[in-house]
């Protein structure tokens, strides 16, 4: 076994374990078998670098975030979460981004306080009333 391939694996395998993720669950959704995805993070193989890219976006990682650390400390941030979240926020539109912001950066306790009569008359609506409030909802959403 290479150096190079079980850093290789064990990043992934870190990546992965970060997130909840099951090598089943990561191999569907890199369209990648589980024995595949069991000999890379063994450092057995690497795979292809197509199969490698498939992996890290299903992670939100990038590749260069699970190469080994003397070929990519240039590209590395000291906090892996760190990482993850900044590509999962590179995926984002402009107005998702903006969402995200208000959210972080705003008192949302007095906001979510206010919620509560809306909340409230919510739950007295009838099945059919709250169906068209929802798409209502949805429709503004769609349209911004």
């Amino acid at each position: 076994m290479d150096q190079f391939n079980l850093e290789l694996g064990n990043n992934i395998k870190s990546f992965r374990k970060s997130i909840f993720m099951s090598t089943t669950t990561l191999a569907e959704l890199s369209s990648t078998s589980q024995g595949t995805i069991s000999k890379i993070e063994n450092g057995h193989s690497t795979s292809d670098i197509k199969t490698l890219i498939r992996i890290c976006k299903v992670l939100g990682v990038t590749i260069y975030d699970v190469l080994p650390e003397d070929i990519s400390k240039e590209f590395k941030t000291d906090n892996p979460n760190k990482e993850q979240l900044f590509n999962i926020l590179n995926d984002l539109s402009p107005s998702e981004i903006k969402v995200i912001l208000a959210l972080l950066t705003t008192d949302i306790i007095p906001i979510l306080s206010n919620l509560s009569p809306v909340i409230k008359a919510f739950e007295q609506m009838s099945i059919k009333e709250r169906n068209l409030f929802t798409d209502l909802l949805e429709s503004m959403k769609n349209n911004s």
